[in-house]
Protein backbone atom coordinates (compact mmCIF):
# COMPACT_ATOMS: atom_id res chain seq x y z
CA UNK A 1 0.00 0.00 0.00
CA UNK A 2 1.35 3.44 -0.97
CA UNK A 3 2.32 5.95 1.80
CA UNK A 4 -0.24 8.44 0.51
CA UNK A 5 -2.98 5.82 0.70
CA UNK A 6 -1.95 4.92 4.26
CA UNK A 7 -1.99 8.58 5.25
CA UNK A 8 -5.47 9.10 3.81
CA UNK A 9 -6.77 6.01 5.62
CA UNK A 10 -5.10 7.17 8.84
CA UNK A 11 -6.70 10.61 8.64
CA UNK A 12 -10.07 9.02 7.88
CA UNK A 13 -9.73 6.75 10.89
CA UNK A 14 -8.86 9.62 13.21
CA UNK A 15 -11.80 11.66 11.94
CA UNK A 16 -14.13 8.67 12.24
CA UNK A 17 -13.04 8.00 15.82
CA UNK A 18 -13.33 11.65 16.84
CA UNK A 19 -16.83 12.02 15.37
CA UNK A 20 -17.97 8.75 16.94
CA UNK A 21 -16.67 9.76 20.37
CA UNK A 22 -18.34 13.16 20.17
CA UNK A 23 -21.61 11.48 19.23
CA UNK A 24 -21.30 9.09 22.17
CA UNK A 25 -20.63 11.69 24.84
CA UNK A 26 -23.74 12.17 26.95
CA UNK A 27 -24.08 15.78 28.07
CA UNK A 28 -25.68 15.84 31.53
CA UNK A 29 -28.65 18.08 32.14
CA UNK A 30 -28.16 20.81 34.75
CA UNK A 31 -30.24 18.96 37.35
CA UNK A 32 -28.08 15.90 36.84
CA UNK A 33 -24.86 17.91 36.95
CA UNK A 34 -25.85 19.36 40.31
CA UNK A 35 -25.84 15.79 41.70
CA UNK A 36 -22.66 14.64 39.94
CA UNK A 37 -20.47 12.13 41.70
CA UNK A 38 -16.93 13.20 42.56
CA UNK A 39 -14.14 11.99 40.32
CA UNK A 40 -10.96 12.91 38.48
CA UNK A 41 -10.93 15.90 36.14
CA UNK A 42 -12.11 14.86 32.69
CA UNK A 43 -10.49 16.16 29.54
CA UNK A 44 -12.71 16.97 26.54
CA UNK A 45 -13.62 13.92 24.44
CA UNK A 46 -11.01 11.57 25.91
CA UNK A 47 -11.99 11.78 29.58
CA UNK A 48 -9.18 10.03 31.52
CA UNK A 49 -7.98 7.63 28.85
CA UNK A 50 -4.64 9.43 28.60
CA UNK A 51 -3.35 8.24 31.98
CA UNK A 52 -5.25 4.96 32.31
CA UNK A 53 -2.81 2.06 31.80
CA UNK A 54 -3.95 -1.01 29.92
CA UNK A 55 -1.80 -3.19 32.17
CA UNK A 56 -3.17 -3.61 35.72
CA UNK A 57 -5.82 -0.95 35.26
CA UNK A 58 -7.25 -1.83 38.67
CA UNK A 59 -4.28 -0.18 40.42
CA UNK A 60 -5.06 3.19 38.82
CA UNK A 61 -8.75 2.81 39.68
CA UNK A 62 -7.70 2.24 43.31
CA UNK A 63 -5.45 5.33 43.26
CA UNK A 64 -8.39 7.46 42.09
CA UNK A 65 -10.57 5.90 44.83
CA UNK A 66 -8.03 6.91 47.48
CA UNK A 67 -8.30 10.50 46.21
CA UNK A 68 -11.97 10.85 45.26
CA UNK A 69 -13.68 8.46 47.65
CA UNK A 70 -15.32 5.04 47.65
CA UNK A 71 -17.67 5.84 44.77
CA UNK A 72 -16.67 8.13 41.94
CA UNK A 73 -17.42 8.90 38.29
CA UNK A 74 -15.07 8.89 35.33
CA UNK A 75 -15.19 8.66 31.54
CA UNK A 76 -13.00 7.11 28.89
CA UNK A 77 -13.59 8.08 25.26
CA UNK A 78 -17.22 8.87 25.93
CA UNK A 79 -17.97 5.73 27.97
CA UNK A 80 -19.17 6.48 31.50
CA UNK A 81 -18.04 4.56 34.59
CA UNK A 82 -18.92 4.59 38.25
CA UNK A 83 -16.10 2.97 40.22
CA UNK A 84 -17.07 1.46 43.58
CA UNK A 85 -14.24 0.64 45.98
CA UNK A 86 -16.33 0.03 49.11
CA UNK A 87 -17.94 -3.40 49.51
CA UNK A 88 -20.99 -2.08 51.37
CA UNK A 89 -21.74 0.44 48.62
CA UNK A 90 -21.40 -2.34 46.03
CA UNK A 91 -23.92 -4.43 47.98
CA UNK A 92 -26.35 -1.51 48.18
CA UNK A 93 -26.14 -0.83 44.45
CA UNK A 94 -25.81 -4.35 43.06
CA UNK A 95 -27.69 -6.48 45.60
CA UNK A 96 -30.31 -4.28 47.25
CA UNK A 97 -30.89 -2.43 43.97
CA UNK A 98 -30.30 -5.47 41.77
CA UNK A 99 -33.64 -4.85 40.08
CA UNK A 100 -32.16 -1.75 38.44
CA UNK A 101 -28.46 -2.55 38.18
CA UNK A 102 -28.13 -6.10 36.86
CA UNK A 103 -27.67 -5.49 33.15
CA UNK A 104 -24.32 -5.98 31.43
CA UNK A 105 -22.59 -3.46 29.17
CA UNK A 106 -21.87 -4.57 25.62
CA UNK A 107 -18.35 -5.85 24.97
CA UNK A 108 -17.25 -3.78 21.95
CA UNK A 109 -15.14 -6.49 20.31
CA UNK A 110 -17.68 -9.33 20.46
CA UNK A 111 -20.66 -9.75 18.16
CA UNK A 112 -23.89 -9.20 20.10
CA UNK A 113 -22.30 -10.02 23.48
CA UNK A 114 -25.49 -8.99 25.32
CA UNK A 115 -27.63 -11.19 23.05
CA UNK A 116 -29.73 -8.14 22.26
CA UNK A 117 -30.34 -9.62 18.82
CA UNK A 118 -30.66 -13.24 19.94
CA UNK A 119 -27.13 -14.62 19.59
CA UNK A 120 -27.61 -16.59 22.88
CA UNK A 121 -23.88 -17.30 23.11
CA UNK A 122 -22.16 -15.90 26.23
CA UNK A 123 -24.20 -16.32 29.41
CA UNK A 124 -21.94 -14.30 31.80
CA UNK A 125 -21.96 -11.35 29.37
CA UNK A 126 -25.64 -11.37 28.39
CA UNK A 127 -27.93 -8.48 29.00
CA UNK A 128 -30.80 -8.91 31.42
CA UNK A 129 -33.11 -10.60 28.94
CA UNK A 130 -35.04 -13.80 28.30
CA UNK A 131 -31.97 -15.70 27.08
CA UNK A 132 -30.01 -14.81 30.20
CA UNK A 133 -32.87 -15.79 32.52
CA UNK A 134 -33.47 -19.23 31.02
CA UNK A 135 -29.79 -20.09 30.54
CA UNK A 136 -29.06 -19.12 34.13
CA UNK A 137 -31.80 -21.47 35.39
CA UNK A 138 -30.52 -24.21 33.10
CA UNK A 139 -26.89 -23.84 34.24
CA UNK A 140 -27.83 -23.61 37.92
CA UNK A 141 -29.82 -26.82 37.69
CA UNK A 142 -27.07 -28.79 35.99
CA UNK A 143 -24.31 -27.56 38.32
CA UNK A 144 -26.42 -28.21 41.41
CA UNK A 145 -27.07 -31.75 40.24
CA UNK A 146 -23.38 -32.36 39.59
CA UNK A 147 -22.40 -30.88 42.96
CA UNK A 148 -24.89 -33.08 44.80
CA UNK A 149 -23.56 -36.12 42.94
CA UNK A 150 -19.95 -35.31 43.88
CA UNK A 151 -19.31 -34.53 40.20
CA UNK A 152 -19.65 -38.25 39.48
CA UNK A 153 -16.04 -38.86 40.53
CA UNK A 154 -14.65 -36.83 37.60
CA UNK A 155 -12.90 -34.26 39.76
CA UNK A 156 -11.09 -36.82 41.92
CA UNK A 157 -10.08 -38.83 38.86
CA UNK A 158 -8.55 -35.86 37.04
CA UNK A 159 -6.73 -34.59 40.12
CA UNK A 160 -5.14 -38.03 40.52
CA UNK A 161 -4.09 -37.86 36.87
CA UNK A 162 -2.54 -34.44 37.52
CA UNK A 163 -0.60 -35.66 40.55
CA UNK A 164 0.85 -38.43 38.38
CA UNK A 165 1.67 -36.05 35.53
CA UNK A 166 3.61 -33.88 38.00
CA UNK A 167 5.83 -36.89 38.66
CA UNK A 168 6.37 -37.49 34.95
CA UNK A 169 6.91 -33.88 33.86
CA UNK A 170 6.90 -31.38 36.74
CA UNK A 171 8.17 -28.54 34.53
CA UNK A 172 4.92 -28.61 32.57
CA UNK A 173 2.81 -27.85 35.65
CA UNK A 174 1.47 -24.56 34.22
CA UNK A 175 -0.09 -26.42 31.31
CA UNK A 176 -1.15 -29.59 33.13
CA UNK A 177 -2.87 -27.49 35.82
CA UNK A 178 -5.16 -25.92 33.25
CA UNK A 179 -5.52 -29.21 31.40
CA UNK A 180 -6.80 -30.82 34.60
CA UNK A 181 -9.49 -28.15 34.97
CA UNK A 182 -10.34 -28.45 31.28
CA UNK A 183 -10.57 -32.25 31.39
CA UNK A 184 -13.05 -32.02 34.27
CA UNK A 185 -15.33 -29.69 32.30
CA UNK A 186 -14.97 -31.59 29.01
CA UNK A 187 -15.90 -34.85 30.74
CA UNK A 188 -18.91 -33.34 32.50
CA UNK A 189 -20.05 -31.61 29.31
CA UNK A 190 -19.33 -34.19 26.61
CA UNK A 191 -17.78 -37.25 28.36
CA UNK A 192 -14.58 -36.63 26.41
CA UNK A 193 -11.46 -35.48 28.31
CA UNK A 194 -9.46 -35.56 25.06
CA UNK A 195 -11.13 -32.26 24.09
CA UNK A 196 -9.28 -30.43 26.86
CA UNK A 197 -6.40 -28.96 24.86
CA UNK A 198 -8.62 -27.25 22.32
CA UNK A 199 -10.94 -26.10 25.09
CA UNK A 200 -8.06 -24.31 26.86
CA UNK A 201 -7.19 -22.33 23.73
CA UNK A 202 -10.83 -21.52 23.15
CA UNK A 203 -11.23 -20.27 26.71
CA UNK A 204 -8.28 -17.92 26.69
CA UNK A 205 -9.15 -16.71 23.20
CA UNK A 206 -12.58 -15.56 24.36
CA UNK A 207 -11.24 -14.10 27.60
CA UNK A 208 -8.67 -12.05 25.68
CA UNK A 209 -11.28 -10.80 23.23
CA UNK A 210 -13.58 -9.57 26.00
CA UNK A 211 -10.88 -7.90 28.15
CA UNK A 212 -9.79 -4.23 28.05
CA UNK A 213 -6.21 -5.48 27.61
CA UNK A 214 -7.30 -7.48 24.55
CA UNK A 215 -7.91 -5.92 21.13
CA UNK A 216 -7.55 -2.15 20.91
CA UNK A 217 -11.20 -1.91 19.83
CA UNK A 218 -12.18 -2.54 23.46
CA UNK A 219 -10.61 0.83 24.31
CA UNK A 220 -10.93 2.77 21.03
CA UNK A 221 -14.44 1.43 20.58
CA UNK A 222 -15.34 3.46 17.46
CA UNK A 223 -12.72 1.51 15.53
CA UNK A 224 -14.98 -1.55 15.81
CA UNK A 225 -17.57 0.17 13.63
CA UNK A 226 -15.23 0.62 10.69
CA UNK A 227 -16.24 -1.31 7.54
CA UNK A 228 -14.97 -4.87 7.70
CA UNK A 229 -12.84 -4.47 4.59
CA UNK A 230 -10.54 -2.09 6.54
CA UNK A 231 -11.24 -3.59 9.97
CA UNK A 232 -8.69 -6.32 10.87
CA UNK A 233 -10.10 -6.65 14.40
CA UNK A 234 -13.56 -7.53 13.18
CA UNK A 235 -12.21 -10.01 10.64
CA UNK A 236 -10.13 -11.72 13.34
CA UNK A 237 -13.13 -11.94 15.65
CA UNK A 238 -15.29 -13.44 12.89
CA UNK A 239 -12.72 -16.22 12.54
CA UNK A 240 -12.41 -16.82 16.31
CA UNK A 241 -16.16 -16.68 16.90
CA UNK A 242 -17.10 -18.96 14.02
CA UNK A 243 -14.50 -21.58 14.96
CA UNK A 244 -15.64 -21.60 18.57
CA UNK A 245 -19.32 -21.88 17.72
CA UNK A 246 -18.57 -24.63 15.20
CA UNK A 247 -16.62 -26.57 17.82
CA UNK A 248 -19.36 -26.27 20.41
CA UNK A 249 -21.95 -27.53 17.91
CA UNK A 250 -19.71 -30.36 16.70
CA UNK A 251 -19.43 -31.61 20.27
CA UNK A 252 -23.20 -31.62 20.69
CA UNK A 253 -23.74 -33.37 17.36
CA UNK A 254 -21.18 -36.02 18.25
CA UNK A 255 -23.01 -36.81 21.49
CA UNK A 256 -26.29 -36.94 19.58
CA UNK A 257 -24.77 -39.35 17.04
CA UNK A 258 -23.44 -41.55 19.83
CA UNK A 259 -26.85 -41.55 21.50
CA UNK A 260 -28.46 -42.81 18.30
CA UNK A 261 -25.85 -45.57 18.19
CA UNK A 262 -26.45 -46.36 21.87
CA UNK A 263 -22.83 -45.61 22.77
CA UNK A 264 -23.17 -42.29 24.64
CA UNK A 265 -22.50 -42.33 28.37
CA UNK A 266 -23.94 -39.70 30.69
CA UNK A 267 -22.95 -36.07 30.16
CA UNK A 268 -24.61 -32.68 30.48
CA UNK A 269 -25.14 -32.70 26.71
CA UNK A 270 -26.75 -36.13 26.73
CA UNK A 271 -29.00 -35.03 29.56
CA UNK A 272 -30.08 -31.98 27.56
CA UNK A 273 -30.79 -34.04 24.45
CA UNK A 274 -32.89 -36.50 26.46
CA UNK A 275 -34.96 -33.68 27.98
CA UNK A 276 -34.94 -31.02 25.25
CA UNK A 277 -38.71 -31.25 24.77
CA UNK A 278 -39.32 -30.29 28.39
CA UNK A 279 -36.56 -27.74 29.06
CA UNK A 280 -36.88 -24.07 28.10
CA UNK A 281 -33.91 -23.66 25.74
CA UNK A 282 -34.66 -22.91 22.11
CA UNK A 283 -32.71 -25.82 20.62
CA UNK A 284 -29.32 -27.29 19.82
CA UNK A 285 -27.55 -24.03 19.01
CA UNK A 286 -28.47 -22.39 22.29
CA UNK A 287 -27.69 -25.55 24.25
CA UNK A 288 -24.30 -25.99 22.58
CA UNK A 289 -23.49 -22.37 23.46
CA UNK A 290 -24.53 -22.45 27.11
CA UNK A 291 -22.75 -25.76 27.70
CA UNK A 292 -19.68 -24.64 25.77
CA UNK A 293 -19.51 -21.44 27.79
CA UNK A 294 -19.78 -23.46 30.99
CA UNK A 295 -16.74 -25.48 29.95
CA UNK A 296 -14.70 -22.36 29.25
CA UNK A 297 -15.57 -20.58 32.49
CA UNK A 298 -14.64 -23.71 34.45
CA UNK A 299 -11.04 -23.32 33.27
CA UNK A 300 -10.07 -19.74 33.98
CA UNK A 301 -11.98 -19.45 37.27
CA UNK A 302 -9.82 -22.28 38.65
CA UNK A 303 -6.48 -21.62 36.92
CA UNK A 304 -5.81 -18.27 38.62
CA UNK A 305 -6.57 -19.26 42.23
CA UNK A 306 -4.76 -22.59 41.91
CA UNK A 307 -1.66 -20.91 40.47
CA UNK A 308 -1.69 -18.33 43.25
CA UNK A 309 -2.01 -21.11 45.84
CA UNK A 310 1.25 -22.52 44.45
CA UNK A 311 2.90 -19.08 44.64
CA UNK A 312 1.70 -18.60 48.22
CA UNK A 313 2.96 -21.99 49.37
CA UNK A 314 6.40 -21.41 47.84
CA UNK A 315 6.71 -18.09 49.66
CA UNK A 316 5.15 -19.35 52.89
CA UNK A 317 6.40 -22.91 53.45
CA UNK A 318 5.36 -22.71 57.10
CA UNK A 319 1.73 -22.74 55.96
CA UNK A 320 2.33 -25.65 53.61
CA UNK A 321 3.67 -27.60 56.59
CA UNK A 322 0.55 -26.73 58.60
CA UNK A 323 -1.69 -27.94 55.79
CA UNK A 324 0.31 -31.15 55.43
CA UNK A 325 0.13 -31.76 59.18
CA UNK A 326 -3.64 -31.24 59.12
CA UNK A 327 -4.11 -33.67 56.22
CA UNK A 328 -1.84 -36.31 57.77
CA UNK A 329 -3.60 -36.15 61.14
CA UNK A 330 -7.17 -35.84 59.93
CA UNK A 331 -7.05 -38.23 56.99
CA UNK A 332 -4.45 -40.72 58.26
CA UNK A 333 -2.35 -40.66 55.13
CA UNK A 334 -4.95 -40.75 52.40
CA UNK A 335 -5.52 -38.22 49.65
CA UNK A 336 -8.21 -35.57 50.40
CA UNK A 337 -11.64 -35.75 48.77
CA UNK A 338 -14.61 -33.38 48.54
CA UNK A 339 -16.20 -35.05 51.57
CA UNK A 340 -13.25 -34.04 53.75
CA UNK A 341 -14.23 -30.34 53.65
CA UNK A 342 -15.20 -30.12 57.38
CA UNK A 343 -11.91 -31.66 58.52
CA UNK A 344 -9.56 -29.26 56.70
CA UNK A 345 -10.04 -25.64 57.89
CA UNK A 346 -6.33 -24.82 57.50
CA UNK A 347 -6.36 -25.92 53.87
CA UNK A 348 -9.51 -23.88 53.26
CA UNK A 349 -7.97 -20.85 54.97
CA UNK A 350 -4.89 -21.01 52.72
CA UNK A 351 -7.09 -21.28 49.62
CA UNK A 352 -9.31 -18.39 50.65
CA UNK A 353 -6.36 -16.22 51.61
CA UNK A 354 -4.73 -16.93 48.24
CA UNK A 355 -7.87 -15.61 46.54
CA UNK A 356 -7.98 -12.55 48.81
CA UNK A 357 -4.25 -11.82 48.59
CA UNK A 358 -4.22 -12.00 44.78
CA UNK A 359 -7.78 -11.35 43.52
CA UNK A 360 -8.85 -13.39 40.51
CA UNK A 361 -11.04 -10.61 39.04
CA UNK A 362 -9.36 -7.45 40.38
CA UNK A 363 -11.41 -4.93 38.40
CA UNK A 364 -14.66 -6.78 39.02
CA UNK A 365 -17.14 -7.41 36.23
CA UNK A 366 -19.14 -4.34 35.21
CA UNK A 367 -22.89 -4.01 35.68
CA UNK A 368 -24.91 -1.54 33.63
CA UNK A 369 -27.59 0.70 35.15
CA UNK A 370 -30.97 -0.02 33.61
CA UNK A 371 -32.60 3.30 34.48
CA UNK A 372 -31.79 6.77 35.82
CA UNK A 373 -31.51 6.66 39.59
CA UNK A 374 -30.09 8.45 42.62
CA UNK A 375 -27.82 7.03 45.30
CA UNK A 376 -27.10 9.04 48.44
CA UNK A 377 -28.08 12.14 46.48
CA UNK A 378 -25.80 11.36 43.55
CA UNK A 379 -27.17 10.86 40.07
CA UNK A 380 -26.73 7.41 38.49
CA UNK A 381 -27.46 7.74 34.75
CA UNK A 382 -29.02 4.93 32.77
CA UNK A 383 -26.38 3.03 30.81
CA UNK A 384 -23.46 3.90 33.08
CA UNK A 385 -21.07 1.03 33.84
CA UNK A 386 -20.86 0.26 37.55
CA UNK A 387 -17.51 -1.36 38.30
CA UNK A 388 -17.19 -3.17 41.67
CA UNK A 389 -13.43 -2.88 42.26
CA UNK A 390 -12.59 -6.22 43.86
CA UNK A 391 -8.94 -5.26 44.21
CA UNK A 392 -10.00 -2.52 46.64
CA UNK A 393 -12.52 -4.70 48.48
CA UNK A 394 -10.03 -7.46 49.24
CA UNK A 395 -7.23 -5.13 50.29
CA UNK A 396 -9.39 -3.07 52.66
CA UNK A 397 -7.21 -2.59 55.78
CA UNK A 398 -10.20 -2.32 58.10
CA UNK A 399 -11.69 -5.69 57.16
CA UNK A 400 -8.31 -7.24 56.34
CA UNK A 401 -5.59 -5.83 58.64
CA UNK A 402 -2.14 -6.01 57.05
CA UNK A 403 -3.85 -6.53 53.67
CA UNK A 404 -0.70 -6.79 51.55
CA UNK A 405 0.53 -9.80 53.53
CA UNK A 406 -0.50 -13.42 53.13
CA UNK A 407 -2.12 -14.20 56.51
CA UNK A 408 -4.33 -17.34 56.52
CA UNK A 409 -4.67 -17.04 60.29
CA UNK A 410 -7.13 -14.18 59.70
CA UNK A 411 -9.69 -16.89 58.88
CA UNK A 412 -8.75 -19.25 61.73
CA UNK A 413 -8.10 -17.20 64.87
CA UNK A 414 -10.55 -15.27 67.02
CA UNK A 415 -9.79 -11.56 67.13
CA UNK A 416 -9.45 -11.09 63.37
CA UNK A 417 -12.41 -9.25 61.75
CA UNK A 418 -12.95 -12.12 59.30
CA UNK A 419 -12.98 -14.98 61.82
CA UNK A 420 -16.16 -17.08 61.83
CA UNK A 421 -17.21 -20.26 63.55
CA UNK A 422 -17.67 -23.18 63.35
CA UNK A 423 -14.44 -24.11 61.63
CA UNK A 424 -16.15 -27.15 60.15
CA UNK A 425 -17.99 -24.69 57.87
CA UNK A 426 -15.74 -21.64 57.83
CA UNK A 427 -13.70 -20.44 56.09
CA UNK A 428 -15.12 -21.11 52.64
CA UNK A 429 -14.93 -19.15 49.41
CA UNK A 430 -18.65 -19.04 48.65
CA UNK A 431 -19.95 -15.49 48.58
CA UNK A 432 -16.55 -13.87 48.10
CA UNK A 433 -16.80 -10.60 46.21
CA UNK A 434 -14.68 -12.11 43.44
CA UNK A 435 -17.75 -14.14 42.42
CA UNK A 436 -19.80 -11.02 41.78
CA UNK A 437 -22.97 -9.56 43.26
CA UNK A 438 -26.70 -10.05 43.29
CA UNK A 439 -28.33 -11.52 40.21
CA UNK A 440 -24.92 -11.65 38.51
CA UNK A 441 -23.19 -13.75 41.13
CA UNK A 442 -21.20 -16.61 39.59
CA UNK A 443 -23.08 -19.92 39.47
CA UNK A 444 -19.88 -21.96 39.69
CA UNK A 445 -18.86 -21.14 43.27
CA UNK A 446 -19.37 -24.68 44.54
CA UNK A 447 -17.50 -26.21 41.62
CA UNK A 448 -14.59 -23.80 42.07
CA UNK A 449 -14.43 -24.41 45.81
CA UNK A 450 -14.60 -28.19 45.52
CA UNK A 451 -12.01 -28.34 42.77
CA UNK A 452 -9.60 -26.14 44.70
CA UNK A 453 -10.01 -28.21 47.86
CA UNK A 454 -9.34 -31.48 46.05
CA UNK A 455 -6.48 -30.13 43.91
CA UNK A 456 -4.74 -28.02 46.56
CA UNK A 457 -5.25 -30.76 49.14
CA UNK A 458 -3.74 -33.33 46.79
CA UNK A 459 -0.73 -31.09 46.16
CA UNK A 460 -0.06 -30.73 49.88
CA UNK A 461 -0.65 -34.45 50.44
CA UNK A 462 1.77 -35.49 47.68
CA UNK A 463 4.45 -32.84 47.31
CA UNK A 464 6.73 -30.34 48.96
CA UNK A 465 6.49 -27.18 46.87
CA UNK A 466 9.77 -25.34 46.51
CA UNK A 467 11.68 -22.83 44.45
CA UNK A 468 13.55 -24.42 41.59
CA UNK A 469 17.35 -24.27 41.59
CA UNK A 470 19.16 -22.92 38.52
CA UNK A 471 21.72 -25.66 37.69
CA UNK A 472 24.11 -23.15 36.11
CA UNK A 473 24.36 -20.93 39.20
CA UNK A 474 23.13 -23.10 42.05
CA UNK A 475 20.78 -20.30 43.09
CA UNK A 476 17.07 -20.54 43.66
CA UNK A 477 14.89 -19.13 40.87
CA UNK A 478 12.63 -16.45 42.24
CA UNK A 479 8.85 -16.91 42.02
CA UNK A 480 7.32 -13.44 41.44
CA UNK A 481 4.25 -12.45 43.41
CA UNK A 482 3.41 -9.31 41.41
CA UNK A 483 3.57 -10.37 37.77
CA UNK A 484 0.36 -11.38 36.03
CA UNK A 485 -1.67 -10.86 32.89
CA UNK A 486 -4.11 -7.95 32.70
CA UNK A 487 -7.16 -9.74 31.38
CA UNK A 488 -10.54 -9.55 33.04
CA UNK A 489 -9.73 -12.78 34.91
CA UNK A 490 -6.06 -12.88 35.87
CA UNK A 491 -3.44 -15.50 36.59
CA UNK A 492 0.29 -15.21 37.33
CA UNK A 493 2.74 -14.93 34.48
CA UNK A 494 4.47 -18.30 33.85
CA UNK A 495 6.92 -19.14 36.62
CA UNK A 496 9.15 -22.04 37.61
CA UNK A 497 9.00 -24.16 40.73
CA UNK A 498 9.84 -27.66 41.94
CA UNK A 499 7.49 -30.47 43.00
CA UNK A 500 9.32 -32.82 45.34
CA UNK A 501 7.46 -35.96 46.49
CA UNK A 502 7.22 -35.86 50.28
CA UNK A 503 8.68 -39.37 50.52
CA UNK A 504 9.27 -42.45 48.43
CA UNK A 505 6.18 -43.96 50.03
CA UNK A 506 4.07 -40.96 49.03
CA UNK A 507 5.48 -41.10 45.50
CA UNK A 508 4.33 -44.72 45.35
CA UNK A 509 0.91 -43.62 46.65
CA UNK A 510 0.59 -41.09 43.81
CA UNK A 511 1.38 -43.76 41.22
CA UNK A 512 -0.93 -46.32 42.80
CA UNK A 513 -3.86 -43.87 43.14
CA UNK A 514 -3.65 -42.92 39.46
CA UNK A 515 -3.17 -46.45 38.15
CA UNK A 516 -6.18 -47.67 40.16
CA UNK A 517 -8.34 -44.78 38.98
CA UNK A 518 -7.21 -45.22 35.38
CA UNK A 519 -7.92 -48.97 35.49
CA UNK A 520 -11.36 -48.34 36.97
CA UNK A 521 -12.15 -45.79 34.28
CA UNK A 522 -11.06 -48.11 31.47
CA UNK A 523 -13.04 -51.01 32.90
CA UNK A 524 -16.21 -48.96 33.28
CA UNK A 525 -15.89 -47.64 29.75
CA UNK A 526 -15.35 -51.20 28.49
CA UNK A 527 -18.34 -52.44 30.50
CA UNK A 528 -20.48 -49.68 29.01
CA UNK A 529 -19.31 -50.60 25.49
CA UNK A 530 -20.26 -54.23 26.09
CA UNK A 531 -23.65 -53.21 27.40
CA UNK A 532 -24.13 -50.87 24.42
CA UNK A 533 -23.53 -53.76 22.07
CA UNK A 534 -26.36 -55.60 23.82
CA UNK A 535 -28.62 -52.54 24.11
CA UNK A 536 -28.42 -52.61 27.91
CA UNK A 537 -26.91 -49.24 28.83
CA UNK A 538 -29.71 -47.82 31.00
CA UNK A 539 -28.04 -48.84 34.28
CA UNK A 540 -24.90 -46.91 33.32
CA UNK A 541 -26.59 -43.54 32.86
CA UNK A 542 -25.26 -42.14 36.13
CA UNK A 543 -21.71 -43.44 35.73
CA UNK A 544 -18.82 -41.38 34.41
CA UNK A 545 -15.79 -42.53 36.36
Amino acid sequence: MQPLTLAVIGIALVAFVAISILNNVRRPKKAEADHQLPGPKLLPIIGRIHDMPIQKMWIKFKEFADIHGPIYYTEMLGTSFIIVSDEKIAEELLVKKAKYNSDRPAVPSLFDSKSTHGSMEYLPLMGKNQYWARQRRFTHGYLTQATNAGYYGVMQHEVKRWMFRLLENPDAFNYTLEDMASKIMCTLNWDDPSLSEYCIGSAWGLLTQMSPAGPITNILTPLWRLPEIINPWKRAEHKRHDEQQRWWMENLVRVKTNMKAGTARWSFTKQFLETEKTNNLSGDYEASSVLGMLALVGIFTVAGPLNYFLVAMVHHPEWLKKVQKEIDEQLEGRMPSIEDFPKLPTLRACIKESMRWRPNVPTGVAHEAEQDDYYRGYFIPKGVRILPLDYAFLLNPVKYPDPESYRPERWLEAGWPTFQEPLTQHPNIKGMTSFGFGQRQCLGMSLTQDELIVACGALAWAYNLKRKVDPSTGREIEVPTDKCNSLLIVKPDPFEMAFEPRSEARKADVIREWKMSEAKDLEERAAFARAAALGQTQKFDDIII
